[in-house]
């Protein structure tokens, strides 16, 4: 049983702390993202405490700190973890620059512990489809992705690319499977944000959306042998040789959704790595690429939407 503390939002995309009820966890001790804010929902036997700080260095026998903050907050609040000795898994984005990433996994490294950003996405049944059918190379040699995301109600502070830069990024990085050389962006504080990230050989590109009748996630792929395009809950494959094919997954996959058994699985990753079952550093994944596309997007974005080399 992992005994961990829980700190930040009272379960803003699925990570809340009756997210560690049963499957090896329990959450002992909670605090809210900051001092006046309404404190997250935790079992009842938790202690509450006014602040992470005064939690680390009161609650006795800890395992894991749970970090549910914003994107401002999250570094600092993962490093204090690290430096308490604790593994840490949190809402990404958890840094905003590649040498806070590299703070952070120093930090890690050095207590024997572990840093897991929280991407429950990756284990919806419409996104593995997707990736199983680029691992099969059924579209060949990739040249072109795209991830187009629609979102309902207004822009959340900082636009609509911070509704959802992380996932997109995310998406884009694991369908393409190359590092990134450049990065074009058009970002403000209204309702759309536009990237193009360039790979040596593909093009990647993304358009997130705010104000939509309707949430909609749209992620596609394409190469020297066809087309992949998941829409939805639906995967259209256009293959050469092969006969067009739509397949229709039992679930949907929208900007932003976590389903219940997608955030255990996540947890059960998480669990699994601390305990060494799966390598350390496997959780990370392309956080170090998305945490440096997110910072040059901005410097991109600041400067007439140039592109800026990675």
């Amino acid at each position: 049983m992992l005994k961990g503390a829980f700190a930040g939002e009272a379960g803003a995309a699925g990570l809340g702390p009756e997210a560690f009820t049963g499957g090896g966890f329990r959450i002992s001790a909670f605090c809210p993202a900051r001092p006046g804010l309404k404190r997250p929902a935790a079992p009842q036997d938790a202690m509450a405490y006014g602040d992470l700080e005064s939690l680390l260095s009161k609650e006795p026998g800890l395992d894991f700190a749970a970090i549910n903050l914003p994107r401002k907050e999250s570094f600092s609040a993962a490093l204090l973890a690290l430096n308490h000795g604790l593994h840490v898994i949190c809402k990404p984005p958890f840094c905003a620059s590649t040498t806070e990433f590299e703070t952070l996994r120093a930090a890690a490294e050095k207590a024997g512990k572990i840093i897991f950003p929280a991407q429950p996405w990756e284990h919806a049944a419409p996104w593995l489809a997707l990736e199983k059918a680029i691992t099969r190379g059924l579209a060949g040699e990739i040249n072109y992705a795209e991830v187009q995301a629609m979102i309902p109600g207004p822009a959340p502070e900082g636009g609509a690319a911070a509704a959802l830069d992380w996932q997109a990024f995310s998406m884009l990085l694991a369908m393409v499977r190359r590092p990134p050389s450049a990065i074009e962006a058009r970002m403000d504080c209204g309702g759309t944000a536009a990237f193009h990230a360039h790979f040596g050989g593909a093009d990647g590109f993304i358009h997130i959306s705010c104000g939509a009748h309707a949430p909609r996630l749209r992620a596609a792929v394409a190469g020297s042998l066809g087309r992949l395009e998941l829409d939805g809950n639906l995967l259209r494959l256009d293959i050469k040789d092969l006969p067009p094919e739509t397949v229709e997954l039992r679930h949907e996959l929208v900007p932003g959704a976590c389903r219940p058994e997608w955030l255990a699985a996540e947890l059960s990753a998480f669990k699994k790595e601390t305990e060494g079952s799966l390598a350390r550093g496997s959780g990370l994944r392309n956080s170090r690429y998305c945490v440096k596309i997110l910072k040059n997007a901005a410097y991109s974005a600041s400067v007439k939407s140039a592109a800026v080399p990675l």
